[in-house]
């Protein structure tokens, strides 16, 4: 496993460094696939943030962030949320994929996961609960920005008038916007 720490906005502490690589080390242990782990760790105003990315041989990407007024506990949670993301990713390799193939197991194991504390939670499957049918009106950028905000909504569907593609923009936490373009996959 390579794991990096950076240390932003804050003064490098080797305690806080070693207790980032020892918690993300327990992690890469579950994963059965060579790990290459980066930590953020920055001070933004009074909160501390944990920004922890792990990184497979380009098919698996996990990602937990969280912010405390701890350090230590902004790791901690950010390990957790990663924790849960791996034990119901590997739940759902598990009911896909069949146990063997002509009497043999499979050659390939993409995670390793204990079978801990949250094994009820991993094996839950999301469900959609809602359907809505959405027209995708054709407008300019701006007029979709113009419209979200008339309809008071945090997000809004549109085809974008000049490349003639689905749009969905969106209100960041920040007042800002996002723009997703959808394009067909050749």
């Amino acid at each position: 496993m390579k794991c990096s720490v950076t240390f932003r906005h804050m003064k490098p502490s080797d305690a806080v460094r070693q207790y980032a690589e020892e918690r993300v080390d327990k992690i890469t242990r579950l994963i059965d696939r060579d790990v290459e782990a980066q930590v953020i760790l920055t001070l933004e105003s009074h909160l501390h943030v944990a920004h922890i990315e792990l990184i497979t041989d380009g098919s698996l990407h996990i990602r937990g962030i969280d912010k405390s007024p701890d350090m230590y506990a902004s790791i901690d949670a950010a390990v957790d949320r990663i924790m849960r993301q791996v034990k119901r990713y590997r739940s759902k390799i598990r009911s896909h994929r069949p146990e063997a193939v002509s009497g043999r197991e499979l050659p390939h194991r993409v995670l390793a996961v204990d079978g801990g504390r949250d094994e009820e939670e991993a094996s839950k499957t999301p469900q959609i609960v809602r359907q809505e049918t959405v027209i995708a009106r054709s407008m300019g950028i701006d007029d979709a920005v113009m419209q979200m905000d008339l309809m008071d909504t945090d997000f809004l569907v549109f085809t974008n008038s000049e490349s003639q593609h689905v749009n969905v923009v969106y209100r960041l936490p920040d007042g800002q916007y996002g723009l997703i373009e959808a394009h067909v996959a050749a």
